[in-house]
């Protein structure tokens, strides 16, 4: 049975990309491409973080229990993340598409 410890999730989520705010609880948020993916919180005690929370947070990072475990306990990085997000299709590499010069000057005029 995993329990976390408080302090050193808040750790982890900030050192991978998660952003922090505070209000009645620590919220975080991951973002990328200037897009929210994943939103989760933490109360303000000090308490470990049981089973039950675990599954929650995990539910709310969307990632299973083990990945989230071991997100938190640095086995799994930042990059792990962004491909599991990507492979859930929460993340979707957009091409950049370039209009041809030509074209661009045919518009202006």
């Amino acid at each position: 049975m995993a329990v976390l410890k408080a302090t050193k999730t808040k750790q982890s989520l900030k050192k991978k990309g998660f952003t922090q705010y505070d209000s009645h609880h620590h919220y975080f948020e991951f973002w990328h491409d200037g897009k929210v993916i994943a939103t989760t919180y933490i109360s303000h005690n000090s308490e470990d973080i049981d089973e039950y929370l675990i599954k929650a947070m995990s539910k709310q990072c969307l990632m299973d229990k083990p990945f989230f475990v071991e997100f938190v306990r640095c086995t799994k990085s930042k990059d792990d993340y962004i491909s599991l997000l990507k492979s859930k299709g929460e993340i979707v590499d957009m091409p950049i598409v370039q209009i041809p010069t030509q074209e661009l000057k045919k518009k202006k005029k």
